[in-house]
């Protein structure tokens, strides 16, 4: 049998996979319950700072990221206006000769992309 320990006394995880359990405390103003939730479904459906949805990542806080960002499409607008082109406000699209970001509600610039 397994003694009762406080989460301080507990062994250190130091990286987490798909199956492993969080505990959480469901309706703690009402009638809380106590569950459990896997690490895939909680990273999987969390909307702060981070929502993973399908193919879609969106981040919506303040990140510094480490490492490298891939953009894994290439995609050409046809025209400078957000609205025409049905992309939203911070979209970034690239080609191989620039780099197209949707810098307002209805405006895209691009920087030239050159060899170094």
């Amino acid at each position: 049998m397994a003694t009762d320990k406080k989460v301080t006394q507990l062994d250190s995880l130091t990286s987490l996979s798909g199956d492993d359990l969080f505990m959480v405390v469901d309706d703690p103003s009402g009638t809380p319950v106590n569950k459990k939730v896997s690490t895939t479904n909680l990273f999987g459906n969390i909307s702060v700072p981070v929502n993973i949805n399908g193919d879609n990542l969106n981040i919506t806080a303040n990140t510094t990221m480490v490492g490298e960002l891939r953009l894994a499409e290439k995609s050409t607008p046809s025209t400078s206006n957000t609205i025409t082109e049905g992309i939203g406000y911070g979209s970034i699209y690239y080609d191989h000769n620039f780099l197209y970001i949707a810098v307002s509600n209805t405006a895209i610039k691009r920087v030239s992309l050159d060899e170094f």
